[in-house]
């Protein structure tokens, strides 16, 4: 009976584990009756936060998000125009969540020695969305979620926009 118990728990940590690291991606979506091929000029949304939204209790980090787009769409050549009527317009929102970090350090197959490491972790999923700026209709839409280490926090962003902005790019020419 403890062989069963032990070798279900092995299990459900086994699973809870391959969730958090599968957790950690980059997905996109698109309308594919627009021409994203087309678009060229951009601008953000003028969003109003909600006490509750996260950006709204961190300006900078709300900058730190909207800088990384920026910089990213400039690179792969687009234009930020507020002077005249954009292409698209951009809105991002972000979210986050408790999580677990398990580790299993267990090794030997009949005796298993050393130990499981739990640790919480705050798991965040930042959502950028694309809006044709004639119609308002959302034509494309990128997540990237990942755990959220404070001290890492500008790189990570960075990181996860530069990769939403490449998918976006695959898209944008229909190449998967």
């Amino acid at each position: 009976m403890k062989t069963l118990r032990f070798t279900f728990g092995c299990s459900v940590l086994l699973i809870l584990s391959s969730i958090a690291a599968s957790a950690q991606s980059v997905q996109t979506d698109y309308d594919r009756s627009a021409n994203l091929s087309t678009l060229s000029t951009y601008d953000f949304y003028q969003q109003e936060r909600k006490l509750d939204d996260p950006l709204a209790a961190s300006p900078l980090n709300d900058r730190r998000i909207h800088n990384a787009l920026d910089t990213q769409l400039r690179i792969h050549g687009f234009v930020s125009n507020s002077t005249v009527k954009p292409d698209f317009l951009i809105a991002y929102f972000v979210t986050a969540r408790k999580g677990l970090n398990i580790q299993d350090n267990r090794f030997g197959l009949l005796q298993r020695r050393g130990n499981v490491n739990v640790n919480q972790v705050t798991e965040g999923t930042l959502v950028v969305v694309f809006a044709d700026a004639r119609t308002g209709r959302e034509i494309w839409r990128g997540f990237a979620s990942d755990e959220i280490k404070p001290k890492d926090f500008e790189k990570d962003v960075n990181k996860a926009v530069a990769k939403l902005i490449a998918k976006f790019m695959k898209d944008r020419t229909g190449k998967k």
